[in-house]
């Protein structure tokens, strides 16, 4: 809280999680055949989270916005990882809410980053079962199959992992069972716009004159700054970079666009874009 300010702007902080542990360990993925889509954070990565909370808190202070008062997150791992560290560094006491629209983009590329035969990680897939390349069902992963919202840990499982910092009770403007789409029926890129941008907008509505802030992949952000920012430039974000949008009338006004400064000399956006350009 900033002393004599009376807070009026209704802001959106969002920001891409940090380093993922299978773009460091290339053969995470076969180790974990369960839940290959769903790697943790690297010790790195959990520091990137720490750092972005500071930077959080010091714009927040510099633009004269109101404290956060929410926190919502992917509900994948490395993103519940990466806000936890954001709101221990913030001294937000309140609880991460596990958000479906703000999930990965559920497109073939994500498919094939950890569903085809050989698979590392790499968005699009492996050079041999890259973009197009047919693959025979019975070679998929079988979660592929799956409706994507099954693939998500429920708040209550996350809440067994994580503990008292996930809001079990928290009902998702979006509801995992909504996400029907699987391998042969992907998201396409306007349903993808179309759920992180109405879920921003729905919190902005909601909760007017507050600070919320979000935690999602790379894919959803940069869609994020399309959809309020009404642009089409295709931005480029690095683990952790930090978006900030303040609310204007009927429109947003961009404070800060994939901001990875608090990495100081760690190039985030060569480090997340050579390996994860969305995830």
């Amino acid at each position: 809280q900033i002393a004599g300010t009376a807070h009026a702007l209704t802001t959106i902080i969002i920001l891409r999680h940090g380093e993922r542990m299978d773009a460091i360990d290339k053969g995470w993925m076969r180790a974990n055949p369960l839940r290959p889509f769903d790697p943790p954070l690297t010790a790195a990565g959990s520091e990137m989270g720490k750092k972005a909370g500071h930077a959080i808190h010091a714009l927040i202070n510099t633009e004269k916005l109101a404290p956060v008062s929410r926190v919502y997150s992917s509900p994948l791992i490395r993103c519940i990882e990466t806000a936890a560290e954001v709101c221990e560094s913030l001294g937000f006491s309140g609880k991460i809410c596990p958000e479906p629209a703000l999930a990965e983009i559920i497109w073939e590329e994500w498919y094939r980053s950890w569903g085809v035969p050989g698979t590392d990680g790499e968005w699009g897939g492996p050079p041999h079962c890259g973009m197009g390349v047919p693959v025979p069902v019975q070679d998929l992963h079988p979660a592929c199959l799956r409706p994507a919202g099954e693939l998500y840990l429920t708040p209550s499982q996350l809440k067994d992992h994580f503990g008292e910092i996930i809001a079990e009770e928290y009902e998702p403007q979006l509801p995992a069972s909504a996400l029907r789409y699987v391998w042969d029926n992907v998201e396409t890129r306007e349903a993808s716009t179309d759920r992180v941008g109405k879920f921003a907008e729905a919190c902005a509505d909601k909760h007017p004159g507050e600070t919320i802030v979000m935690c999602s992949h790379g894919g959803p952000t940069s869609l994020l700054y399309q959809y309020l920012a009404k642009s089409e430039e295709e931005v480029e974000t690095g683990y952790t970079a930090i978006f900030c949008y303040v609310r204007e009338g009927d429109s947003w006004r961009v404070v800060s666009k994939a901001s990875t400064a608090h990495l100081g000399d760690i190039d985030a956006v060569e480090l997340g874009l050579q390996y994860a350009p969305n995830r």
